[in-house]
């Protein structure tokens, strides 16, 4: 298989690669930096629009133009094109040190993320669902670090990880009513060394798990088997999506933090946004209806 670096980007934690239908680019952050990155593959351009606050932790593309972002404060709207920023809605702004992570929307525009502790790693983030007219609905609390939002095809699955526990459990999903039930153990990755990170779901229903320490990337049968694995040239892989104009391609973003200084020697494509051709194709990126 190819496996392409196609953007050096060296991001201390890139995250959330999302194809745009409208301006043909992939979009992703770098959490720690902050900053929002795109690529354009058809010319290879690649633009970055520093943000104001302390991290970015996921975002989404608005149905209306631009993007909100997850900050430490809560829900930003962002335009690329005026590099304009504004509160949307303060969410967890009061807890000083918490800020919000991985969010993703489902297919009625609803945004679901969750919050986590960035001073130390105790259970004191929640996780949180933010309709369209902004209402705000917390669904259950003690996790470490939230990741691996993502969706089932037919809409009856919502899938979501907490990285240190190592684990990605699924809930039954009610796109209509915008409620989650059934919490299950979908995947155990205890005892390796990689730990659940950003996910994404084909159009066959089966989910992709980028491992963070892992150095792989990992697709799940709808049961929770392991149906394939791509080893990676980096150890930190982070977070992946389908993209191109019909959706073919796996880009996936890494991160350099967390490497030693040998290891970032050894790895001088930690930090890069990748390109895989894995055979199978994507689905859009919902977005944002508020």
């Amino acid at each position: 298989m190819n496996i392409e670096c196609v953007v050096k980007s060296k991001d201390r934690v890139g995250e959330v690669p999302v194809w745009c239908d409208r301006s043909h680019k992939v979009w992703w952050i770098d959490v720690r930096q902050p900053r929002i990155q795109s690529f354009y593959p058809e010319c290879g351009s690649h633009e970055v629009f520093l943000v104001e606050g302390k991290a970015i932790g996921s975002y989404a593309l608005r149905e209306s133009g631009g993007m909100i972002l997850a900050q430490e404060d809560g829900i930003h709207l962002y335009d690329p094109a005026t590099k304009s920023r504004s509160m949307l809605l303060e969410l967890e702004g009061d807890i000083e040190v918490n800020r919000l992570n991985d969010g993703r929307c489902d297919r009625r525009g609803r945004f679901w993320l969750g919050s986590m502790n960035d001073t130390v790693r105790e259970p004191d983030g929640s996780f949180y669902s933010v309709s369209a007219d902004l209402e705000v609905q917390k669904w259950f609390g003690d996790i470490n670090i939230p990741n691996g939002v993502a969706f089932s095809p037919d809409d009856t699955v919502l899938y979501f990880a907490d990285t240190p526990a190592q684990k990605i459990w699924a809930f039954d999903f009610d796109l209509e009513e915008g409620r989650i039930s059934n919490r299950r153990l979908f995947a155990d990755l205890a005892g390796n060394p990689g730990r659940p990170d950003g996910s994404t779901v084909d159009a066959q229903g089966f989910l992709w798990n980028a491992e963070f320490n892992g150095k792989r990337v990992v697709r799940y049968t709808p049961d929770g088997r392991i149906d394939r694995v791509i080893d990676m040239p980096v150890t930190n892989n982070t977070c992946l999506g389908f993209g191109g104009p019909d959706l073919s391609l796996l880009y996936v973003t890494t991160a350099w933090q967390g490497l030693s200084e040998e290891k970032r020697v050894q790895e001088p494509l930690a930090g890069g946004l990748f390109c895989l051709d894995v055979g199978i194709k994507g689905l859009p990126e919902p977005r944002f209806a508020g």
